[in-house]
């Protein structure tokens, strides 16, 4: 009788065509394995997925169905049933009793494939979004998610979604979470600067510029040295003579000519970027009673506060040169008297002034180190405001008339540049915008109570645009989490529509601002609020989408940045050329100059062939003459144009 031999692992199946069989004469497989392979005892035999992909034996698939399977991979019936990706191996369940559905061979495929769909989905998002906004402010109805009502596809099977998700078109996952940047110094100290912030690093790192000589404090009395190097805070000797320490240094106040010609100079020069609306407080009531040592009427406080405006108005004085001694001289005059009345525990409406105005000197003292001690001050008298209830509406307190309208009208300039320094350093403000109480001045009240106050607004209308709009950017840009791009094109709707038309500043007079400056301060605020809402996306389109960033999902925001970009420079251009000695002293105009010089220096490496107007290389050519035009007088423009100019100057020529 015949030997005949079965090969132990093959089984005939349903559906699994075999040429194995038990009747004489005709071979099996396992026969034919076995009798042409001298090692068949000793070798493992190829497993079940190899004899599949060799099309051997039937596919998974059509195994677990029992139906014919031709053996080709993909087979036609996995074909036919629209499963090939789980040709031959993959099932679409396991055997009975063993789980719920699942993909194996195919789970990799299935994966690239739905993070394809995903990115197209999110991109067709994105781009109704941007035609949706000139239509309305809301989101386009296709863009709003609802779990009530989700779509239900062929198969009836709702699709799953998001129950975290907003009514927003998507929170970009290529802008990621914001992080910023952290600078630690070899001494342990560090620095942090957020997403929006970027922008200051470079002239952090670049070398000074003009040498700022430091006053020699020897000529002072040791007590007021001492109690200067104690401030925020009271001194720590506790036998200092409060009231003899503020005779002493009211003992270096200049003339009352020269401290009136002073304080005009700062008022006048510096309402064109910050708002200073105590003109009236400070001719009126301050220096009068100061000079005439009337007591009772004024406190250390008071006397800081008027230190500080001599200061500054020294440093924007076009007869003295930058950054002038005796600009450091009331300075620390100023700060030594502070400290004599304790600003966190008897706070007041004039110590929140006063530290204020000195962010604002220190800023523009052209010694970099000194603006991390600006931001400072300015937090701190956030957080003074807020003792005193400046966040609450005045009207909260008993306050009525023209003294309402005063704390009204300082807090929300306060509130703006706080907000404008969050920003630019990319920083929480100090103050949450969710607290505030107080009411933006009415037109009504400007008008009844305004009389001699210098303001810097036009009108009402900044103050307005703030609440409105400066507020809700600030929010959105310095959130833990990054905005959704429809909530960016909102956003950008609002704030067009609250612009003002140039003609309307240039018919605004005011005897108290020089015309150019005012025009200055308010022609561009649209576009300086642009400028920051659009920079984000316009990053990411041209680092994500470099050869063609307008035809991104984000176009719309590489050219709403890039035009408020050049119309910033634009604007300091002809201010620099109108006022050459004034415009390099005043820090904040360089400050947005800066970040908005980084935008067109973009453009100008990496895509000047978009056809962007104005020519980003023309553009480039005309910022940086200006900015080594004021770099000869302002160390800030000069750490400017080193750390960034130059850079793009050579990889342009390179």
């Amino acid at each position: 009788m015949e030997n005949i031999t079965i090969d132990p692992f093959r089984r005939s199946s349903v559906g699994e065509s075999s040429n194995a069989s038990t009747t004489p004469g005709k071979e099996s497989e396992g026969q034919a394995y076995g009798a042409h392979e001298p090692f068949a005892g000793k070798l493992r035999p190829p497993s079940k997925a190899t004899r599949r992909i060799r099309g051997e034996i039937a596919c998974a698939e059509c195994r677990r169905l029992k139906i014919k399977c031709d053996r080709v991979v993909p087979c036609s019936t996995c074909v036919k049933r629209g499963c090939a990706a789980l040709c031959p191996n993959g099932t679409r369940t396991i055997p009975p009793g063993e789980g719920s559905r699942f993909v194996l061979a195919a789970t990799d495929h299935l994966r690239e494939k739905i993070s394809q769909l995903e990115a197209r989905m999110h991109c067709l998002e994105d781009a109704l979004a941007v035609a949706n906004a000139p239509y309305s402010i809301d989101p386009h109805p296709l863009l709003v998610r609802n779990d009530d009502h989700s779509p239900v596809d062929d198969e009836g099977f709702r699709q799953a979604s998001n129950p975290n998700a907003g009514n927003s078109p998507r929170n970009s996952p290529s802008l990621g979470e914001p992080m910023g940047t952290i600078l630690v110094d070899g001494k342990g100290g560090s620095r942090f600067f957020g997403p929006s912030g970027a922008s200051e690093l470079p002239s952090l790192l670049a070398p000074n510029g003009p040498v700022v000589k430091d006053l020699d404090p020897s000529y002072l009395p040791p007590i007021i040295n001492q109690c200067y190097q104690s401030f925020p805070f009271t001194a720590t000797n506790t036998s200092v003579d409060a009231k003899a320490v503020q005779a002493t240094t009211e003992s270096y106040l200049p003339a009352m000519e020269r401290a009136t010609a002073l304080c005009s100079t700062c008022l006048e020069n510096l309402a064109s970027t910050f708002d200073i609306n105590f003109r009236k407080k400070l001719f009126n009531e301050l220096i009068p009673a100061i000079y005439r040592k009337a007591a009772g009427e004024y406190g250390p406080h008071e006397l800081s506060l008027l230190f500080v405006v001599l200061a500054i108005g020294c440093l924007l004085d076009l007869a003295l040169p930058p950054y002038s001694l005796e600009a450091q001289h009331y300075y620390r005059l100023a700060s030594a008297t502070l400290t004599l009345q304790p600003v966190l525990g008897e706070q007041s409406f004039t110590a929140v002034q006063a530290l204020h105005l000195m962010s604002i000197y220190d800023g523009m003292t052209g010694n970099e180190s000194n603006l991390e001690k600006s931001y400072a001050l300015l937090d701190l008298a956030g957080q003074v405001a807020i003792k005193v209830g400046l966040h609450v509406d005045p009207s909260s307190w008993g306050f009525q008339g023209p003294e309402a309208y005063a704390r009204r009208l300082y807090f929300w300039s306060l509130i703006s540049d706080v907000l404008w320094q969050s920003l630019v350093t990319g920083r929480p403000p100090s103050i949450l915008t969710s607290s505030i109480q107080c009411r933006v001045p009415s037109l009504k009240d400007e008008e009844l109570y305004r009389h001699e106050e210098l303001l810097a607004t036009y009108g009402t209308w900044q103050l307005r645009v703030d609440s409105e709009c400066l507020v809700p950017l600030s929010m959105t840009l310095l959130s833990a989490k990054p905005p959704s791009y429809g909530t960016i094109i909102a956003l950008d709707k609002k704030i067009r529509e609250n612009s003002i038309l140039r003609e309307d500043l240039v018919q605004n007079h005011n005897p108290h601002t020089d015309t150019a400056l005012r025009i200055f301060s308010r022609a561009h605020y649209k576009d300086l609020m642009l400028m920051f809402l659009h920079r984000a996306y316009f990053a990411e389109a041209m680092s994500e989408f470099p050869d063609d960033p307008l035809g991104s999902p984000y176009g719309y925001s590489v050219k709403a940045a890039y035009s408020s970009a050049c119309v910033v420079l634009q604007d300091t251009r002809d201010l620099f050329l109108k006022k050459p000695v004034l415009c390099p002293r005043i820090w904040r105009v360089w400050s947005f100059a800066f970040t908005a010089a980084l935008m067109v220096g973009s453009v100008a490496i990496r895509g000047a062939h978009f056809g962007l107007s104005p020519p980003a290389l023309e553009e480039l050519d005309a910022t940086w003459k200006t900015f080594e035009g004021a770099a000869k007088s302002s160390g800030r423009v000069y750490r400017g144009a080193v750390s960034h100019f130059s850079t793009s100057l050579d990889t342009l020529v390179t």
